[in-house]
């Protein structure tokens, strides 16, 4: 391998390791992660600031992200992931934000065919299916403006249950998807509730900056807050939950699946499935457990089981009815 390929190559690594800390590294721990002495990566970095917008603050560099024009490169292994996890989201969403298609346009564009082409037909079709909503649009604009800048939102939303909607503010932190079901979640600190709260992004009806601004905590970490959760919902009571697959086909199907981090599988002599998990927020697993109808039975929590006994009698007498 050549001297000229083996540079470019480190070059290329240190400008992806700078990507990576948005704090920025020191010479010392850059040379570390390279292999190689500090005066080369202050050769390097005195290089690569030629075409990257790399500053110093203090005895760390960093690459300035409001400047810096993103090239991704990707093989074809990686663009083929890369489109399966784009195409499990934009499948899931009944309502795509228009900042969503133009993303999702520009990764199109980083990909390898056959995939870009086959992306690409996608959001062609996405986008005369879909016709724009402009208040949607709207709140995506505010949402996004809020969690960049650290500024307090107020916004109206309409709860699944309530008959009218009601007025929040909300300083967001971070949005993530739904897992089993569709749609985005805002996450963040609600002045109204003196908590942290998520909101579901297709529910609010509108939304405007206050003009409060907000620090996001540095130690904010979503997996650590929905560790617990099944979907989005967190923070509340962790509950035991037991259930029975009797069917070996059906306790098949739900080995394949890791459904929660916290799950645990215990074989039953048939061939059937005890499957046990910790979670809080219970009601969004509610949906999935009626999903398995008859193939599944609550053992525990008792007041759950009760539950699911009750909501099976009334569909039992609706279809004989």
């Amino acid at each position: 391998m050549s001297r000229a390929l083996v540079r470019a190559q480190r070059l290329q690594r240190l400008e992806e390791l700078l990507l990576a800390a948005p704090r920025g590294l020191t010479t010392e721990e850059l040379a570390k992660q390279l292999n190689i002495h500090r005066t080369t990566v202050w050769r390097d970095l005195r290089d690569l600031m030629e075409t990257v917008p790399i500053y110093q603050d203090g005895d760390r560099y960093s690459i300035d992200r409001a400047t810096y024009l993103t090239n991704v490169r990707l093989s074809a292994g990686e663009s083929l992931m890369l489109h399966l996890a784009l195409r499990i989201m934009i499948r899931r969403m009944t309502h795509i934000p228009p900042i969503m298609l133009t993303a999702l346009e520009k990764l199109a564009l980083a990909l390898r065919d056959p995939v870009t082409s086959d992306l690409i037909d996608s959001l062609t079709r996405l986008r005369s299916e879909r016709p724009l909503d402009q208040n949607r649009a709207r709140v995506w604009e505010v949402l996004v403006q809020g969690w960049l800048e650290q500024v307090t939102v107020r916004f109206v939303y309409q709860k699944f249950q309530a008959e009218r909607p009601a007025q929040y503010e909300i300083q967001p932190y971070l949005f993530e998807p739904a897992v089993l079901s569709e749609g985005v979640y805002v996450l963040g600190y609600s002045l109204t509730h003196h908590a942290l709260r998520t909101f579901k992004v297709e529910r609010i009806v509108r939304a405007t900056l206050t003009t409060q601004t907000f620090q996001r905590p540095a130690d904010l970490n979503v997996d650590e807050l929905v560790q617990h959760a099944w979907g989005i919902w967190y923070g509340e009571e962790l509950t035991d939950v037991h259930l029975r697959f009797r069917d070996p086909s059906v306790a098949r199907r739900v080995r394949e699946t890791l459904w929660h981090p916290s799950q645990r599988l215990e074989e039953l002599p048939d061939g059937g499935a005890d499957w046990l998990v910790r979670v809080a927020g219970v009601k969004e697993l509610i949906p999935w457990i009626r999903g398995w109808g008859a193939d599944c039975e609550v053992l525990a929590p008792d007041w759950l089981r009760a539950q699911i006994a009750h909501e099976m009698s009334r569909a039992a007498r609706l279809y004989q009815e």
